[in-house]
């Protein structure tokens, strides 16, 4: 939870807030730079870039680097979140190398008419409008997509940007996208009893307000609540920029769960988000869901590499407590939102395994964590083969596997 909240606090303090009449928002990819292949590979370099503010969009320009020897083999086109796609350049401008400007609409030339052979040169137009945005809501994903249409030449796209002037919109705007679990940070679904966040924009009370975790939650904190099939579900935090809910046990993996947020500013459009039997996720002491698991040692210890006070490896043949989300469904039931059972205990129903270092452990427990809302534990033997130091350690329940990259110490 708090590196959940850690994360959507780094993510607001960055975010222009407040609510003028026209606002100009720019952001940029920055991932590696992405090969463009040859044409007979078909397959397009997509620099994708998050705009997490809600705009009515007046106006757009998008800046561009490419590596490339010969841009008339190239189509580049760019994608608004609702998939409208504007071609920028498409196989112009023949063997000359590189592409490094900027496309915006008031320029005098097009891009294609002019051909610059010095980086930086322009702005210039797109060989369609990026008009085409306008009036369209600016949150969620832009992509720019790079395709090799002519040669066996390869490149790199090694640059985008997004530039967006528009009028922010008062409704909660949310993504199935980026609707995520505060363990993994995976989407691609919900599970039954998940502990979820909702990335988006207007959809609650700026800084945030938390919930009271150890009663039972509210479905209302601040004005702002979230329906999962018209039901409100219960709250833990809520925030102009993300919300954290408790998803009911009572959902229908298999079938879709329709999800909306009302705040103060109105309610957002009904998102559609798959129902899985579980989404297991692993909690981490670092941001992402990556690093060191949060988990305690068989003598009280939590475990870690012992450079912070109070840590240490677990032994082999010891128990460890992993904390979790994403099991799925317990037995005895327990109702969303309130803190689970000490007695008697609340078992995942789902097959739970769990292995350190690529070794199954012996799982001892896997429930609900008692006193704890929509937290799961899972207790699991470190196996006697196992090798000291960090292990990479993985939780599968009901067939489907936690995140990458998560480790527990092992002496």
């Amino acid at each position: 939870m708090q590196t959940f909240l850690r994360v959507l606090l780094a993510a607001t303090a960055i975010m222009p807030l407040g609510f003028a009449q026209t606002q100009t928002i720019t952001y940029s990819y920055s991932g590696v730079p992405l090969p463009i292949y040859p044409d007979d590979w078909n397959v397009a370099a997509v620099a994708t870039v998050l705009v997490p503010r809600g705009l009515t969009i007046t106006r757009v320009t998008a800046s561009v680097q490419v590596q490339f020897g010969g841009v008339g083999d190239l189509n580049v086109y760019l994608f608004s979140p609702q998939t409208t796609r504007t071609k920028l350049l498409e196989r112009n401008c023949g063997s000359l190398a590189n592409i490094d400007t900027t496309f915006d609409d008031i320029a005098s030339n097009t891009f294609a008419e002019f051909c610059p052979a010095e980086a930086g040169r322009g702005p210039f137009k797109g060989n369609e409008p990026l008009g085409n945005y306008n009036g369209q809501n600016a949150y969620g994903y832009w992509k720019l997509a790079v395709e090799n249409n002519a040669s066996g030449t390869t490149g790199y796209l090694t640059g985008f940007s997004i530039t967006i002037t528009g009028t922010p919109t008062g409704v909660p705007i949310i993504d199935p996208r980026t609707i995520l679990s505060t363990s993994s940070f995976k989407s691609g679904g919900v599970a039954p009893g998940e502990q979820l966040a909702l990335f988006g924009a207007n959809l609650g009370p700026i800084g945030g307000t938390w919930a009271n975790v150890t009663a039972p939650l509210p479905t209302n904190i601040s004005n702002t609540s979230v329906t999962f099939d018209g039901v409100a579900v219960p709250l833990y935090f809520a925030a102009d920029r993300g919300v954290i809910v408790h998803v009911p046990f009572g959902v229908t993996p298999g079938a879709t769960a329709k999800i909306a947020v009302t705040s103060s500013s109105g309610t957002s459009s009904v998102v559609s988000v798959p129902v899985v039997p579980a989404k297991p996720g692993i909690y981490t002491y670092e941001s992402g869901g990556v690093g060191q698991a949060k988990a305690v040692n068989q003598d009280g210890t939590v475990n870690g590499d012992g450079s912070v006070a109070g840590t240490g490896a677990a032994a082999r043949g010891t128990v460890v407590q992993l904390y979790c989300s994403g099991l799925g469904a317990v037995s005895p039931a327990v109702n969303a939102g309130v803190p689970a059972p000490s007695n008697p205990l609340s078992r995942a129903t789902l097959p739970i395994s769990v292995t350190i270092g690529g070794i199954p452990g012996t799982v001892t427990y896997a429930g609900l964590a008692p006193t704890l809302i929509g937290a799961y534990q899972v207790n699991v033997m470190i196996p006697a083969l196992t090798p000291v130091g960090p292990n990479r350690i993985v939780l599968t329940a009901g067939g489907n596997t936690s995140q990458d990259d998560v480790t527990i110490q092992v002496k």
